[in-house]
């Protein structure tokens, strides 16, 4: 018994004759006929009583034209649910976001003024160990190399500024060596996050440990400490909060030795694994960052 079958035979209780059933399903009528055989062969019952005038469903046959008829429902409510699941998923954009974190929900709300039922799913942090990766096909992090993968693309290279207080000791200056800090205490994210990998590799080059004083994983949060005078700070000029910003004031040294500067990539999955806005948030990305650098 397949479901064709079953689907022929409801069309012939509906119809009430083969005639019928096979104009409606566009079959031959002895198509149709075959499958009625078939199943009463198969079920070794009877389910239309023919007669010369025709032919009339009976009990056996109104029994199984009732699940059939079930079936059926069943199998649109079915095709409904997962055409509804691949809508969902064609506007769906999941990505982590490990670099430019305080800029994304402003790039969220500029794609999604051209994409009202886009749905973002974005980790602002390192992928969990019980998440899978390939449910994160777009990640935006920050390097001080140029990436290997064809699937990558640099957005942009920003310089890393110095933050301190303004009314401090360097406030008065708009340029520094990095050995210049090396007593003085850091406001810093976490060991784990991109930026401070980087900024610890520059701090090695100038011949020193950082001493960081306060631990973060809110850009937001190390702005703030350096705005009162505790620690100072790197600071991505391009990505991060301004020097004034939600009452935050910091002033910003650039700094020559070494040049701190970095990279923020966009690292995709192949074009096949990307839902349909995720292609397209990939493309706005690369044109928003290419905006930002100018």
């Amino acid at each position: 018994m397949t479901f064709h079958q079953l689907n022929i035979f409801r069309h012939i209780v509906e119809t009430g004759s083969i005639t019928g059933a096979a104009s409606q399903l566009g079959l031959p009528q002895p198509a149709v006929t075959r499958a009625v055989r078939s199943l009463e062969k198969e079920l070794e019952l009877k389910l239309l009583d023919r007669s010369g005038s025709g032919i009339k469903v009976n009990e056996k046959g109104l029994i199984l034209y009732h699940y059939a008829k079930q079936l059926h429902q069943l199998t649109a409510k079915l095709e409904t649910a997962l055409q509804e699941k691949k809508m969902e998923e064609a506007s769906t954009v999941s990505i982590i976001v490990e670099a430019a974190s305080h800029l994304f929900p402003t790039i969220c709300t500029s794609f999604a003024g051209n994409h009202q039922d886009v749905k973002f799913r974005a980790l602002h942090q390192d992928l969990p160990g019980q998440a899978n990766p390939a449910d994160y096909p777009l990640r935006l992090y920050s390097s001080r190399q140029k990436p290997e993968s064809k699937q990558s693309v640099v957005l942009v290279e920003e310089e890393i500024k110095l933050a301190v207080q303004p009314d401090g000791p360097l406030g008065a200056r708009d340029r520094i060596a990095l050995a210049e800090v090396s007593d003085m205490g850091f406001v810093s994210l976490f060991k784990t996050r991109g930026l401070r990998k980087i900024t610890d590799y520059f701090c090695q080059l100038a011949g020193f440990e950082p001493k960081v004083i306060f631990e973060t994983d809110n850009t937001s949060t190390v702005m703030r400490y350096v705005s009162s005078g505790h620690g100072i700070a790197f600071i991505p000029a391009l990505t991060w909060p301004k020097e004034k910003e939600g009452g935050v004031n910091v002033h910003l040294l650039s700094i020559t030795d070494p040049p701190c500067r970095r990279l923020i990539i966009l690292d995709t999955a192949k074009p096949e694994s990307l839902s349909l806005y995720e292609g397209q948030f990939r493309d706005f990305l690369i044109d928003y960052f290419k905006q930002l650098a100018r």
